[in-house]
C-alpha cells in the first residue's frame, strides 16, 4: 500500500492494533483488520517513538520531540513513519483520537497481559526512571508537579490543622500495620489505610471523618490507588522504587517530619515541609528515609491523572475491581505486625528542616 505521508497531517495509533511482548523481550506490533495482521517487532528506541503517537501529533511534532530526546535525523525519522503507515501502525487524525488511541492500546496491552502466563507488561514508558507495572500512553510527564495546578490543593491545606487534629486521635485510636517489608530492609514502614483501589477502610475513615471528607473530593481518591497515614520509623530507609501505574499521580501531605528525613523522586530531592502538599508521579522512581530518632508521618494519596477523559477513568476504576488489585495491599496490611513505635510520641513535637545526612545509593544505578 503506498503511504500517503505529509509533515503537517495528525497521526495515531489505530485501535485495532495489538501488542506482544516476545520471549526475547522485544514487541511485535501488528495491525490487520482483526489486531492479528502482519506484526513488525520493534526494537526498544521504535517503540518509544511509536508510543508518541498514542496522542495524536503531526508527524513535525513528533519529529521535535523525538529530535530533543534521541539523534534522529529528519529523512530516517521520515522513513520510519511512512513504514508504520504502510503497515497499518499509524494513521491520519482527521478528529480528535488521542484518547480513543492510548485508551485501546492499554486496553489491547491488558488483555495480553492478563491472558497467559505471567510476563512483563508489553508497554514501557520511554523516560528510564519511569517503570510502573501498568504503563498508560498519551499522558503527559513529569516527575514533580506544581501544586497550585490543583485547586483543591488550596483547601487541603487550609484544613491542615483540622486534619492534624484527627491524626492524632487516629494515633490514639488505631493500630498501623507494618507494610511493603520488601522496601524496608532498614527500619520499618507502617500504614493506616482510609482507601485501596476502590476498598474502603472503615476503621481508619470512621476516626477521621473530615479527613477523609476532604480527600473524597477529589477525584479518583477514594476509587483508584491508595489513600493511606504512612509512617516511617526512626533511621529507616524506603528503597528506590516505582508505583503501580503512571495513569495515576500522588500527593504528600508531611504531619510530623523531623530533621534527617527526605524525599527522592527520580533525580529530585524534595524538602518535605509540614501542611505542604508535594505532588509526583510515584511511577518514577523513588525513595524515602528518615535519619531521625521519631517516627515521620504524611498522608499519601493517588488521584487520576489529570489528562484522563471522564470514559478512561471509568474504565480503570472498573478495572481495578475486576481485578481485585486492592487485595494484596490490604491482605499484606492484616498480616502485618503492628507497629508499636507509632504509638511513641515526642516531647518536642515536630520539627523539620535541614540534615546532613549520607545519600543513597543513585536512583539509576538500581534499576533491574
Amino acid at each position: 500500500m503506498e503511504s500517503q505521508f505529509d509533515w503537517n497531517s495528525s497521526y495515531a495509533v489505530p485501535s485495532r492494533v495489538r501488542f506482544r511482548l516476545t520471549p526475547s523481550g522485544s514487541l511485535q506490533a501488528g495491525a490487520g483488520d482483526d489486531g492479528a495482521g502482519e506484526a513488525l517487532e520493534l526494537p526498544t528506541r521504535q517503540v518509544a517513538l511509536l508510543l508518541l503517537f498514542a496522542h495524536a501529533h503531526t508527524a513535525e511534532q513528533a519529529y521535535e520531540h523525538a529530535a530533543a530526546r534521541w539523534n534522529v535525523e529528519r529523512e530516517i525519522f521520515r522513513r520510519l513513519l511512512e513504514a508504520w503507515i504502510s503497515k497499518g501502525l499509524l494513521r491520519a487524525s482527521v478528529t480528535s483520537p488521542e484518547t480513543t488511541s492510548r485508551h485501546a492500546m492499554f486496553a489491547r496491552a491488558i488483555e495480553e497481559y492478563s491472558s497467559g502466563p505471567p510476563r512483563p507488561f508489553p508497554l514501557l514508558s520511554p523516560f528510564e526512571l519511569q517503570r510502573p507495572t501498568l504503563y498508560y500512553p498519551g499522558l503527559a510527564t513529569r516527575e514533580i508537579h506544581d501544586p497550585r495546578a490543583f485547586p483543591w490543593v488550596a483547601t487541603l491545606e487550609a484544613s491542615f490543622p483540622l486534619i492534624q487534629q484527627e491524626f492524632t486521635a487516629l494515633l490514639a485510636g488505631a493500630d498501623f500495620a507494618r507494610v511493603n517489608r520488601s522496601y524496608t530492609s532498614t527500619g520499618e514502614w507502617a500504614a493506616a489505610y482510609l482507601w485501596v483501589f476502590g476498598a474502603v477502610v472503615e476503621e481508619t475513615c470512621r476516626l477521621c471523618p473530615e479527613t477523609a471528607r476532604l480527600l473524597r473530593a477529589i477525584p479518583g481518591v477514594a476509587e483508584f490507588g491508595t489513600t493511606l497515614f504512612s509512617a516511617l520509623a526512626p533511621h529507616s530507609y524506603i528503597a528506590p522504587h516505582c508505583g503501580y501505574t503512571n495513569a495515576k499521580l500522588r500527593c504528600q501531605l508531611p504531619l510530623q517530619v523531623p530533621r534527617g528525613c527526605k524525599l527522592r523522586v527520580g533525580d529530585h530531592e524534595i524538602e518535605q515541609v509540614v501542611g505542604r502538599c508535594i505532588v509526583f508521579d510515584d511511577s518514577f522512581l523513588h525513595a524515602a528515609w528518615n535519619e531521625s530518632d521519631e517516627p515521620r508521618f504524611v498522608i499519601v494519596f493517588d488521584f487520576f491523572h489529570p489528562d484522563l477523559t471522564s470514559d478512561e477513568i471509568q474504565y480503570l476504576s472498573i478495572l481495578a475491581r475486576e481485578k481485585k488489585i486492592a487485595k494484596p495491599y490490604l491482605d499484606q496490611a492484616a498480616a502485618g505486625k503492628k507497629a508499636a513505635w507509632v504509638k511513641a510520641s515526642s516531647d518536642d513535637g515536630p520539627t523539620q528542616g535541614e540534615a546532613k545526612l549520607e545519600r543513597p545509593e543513585p536512583l539509576a544505578g538500581m534499576l533491574q
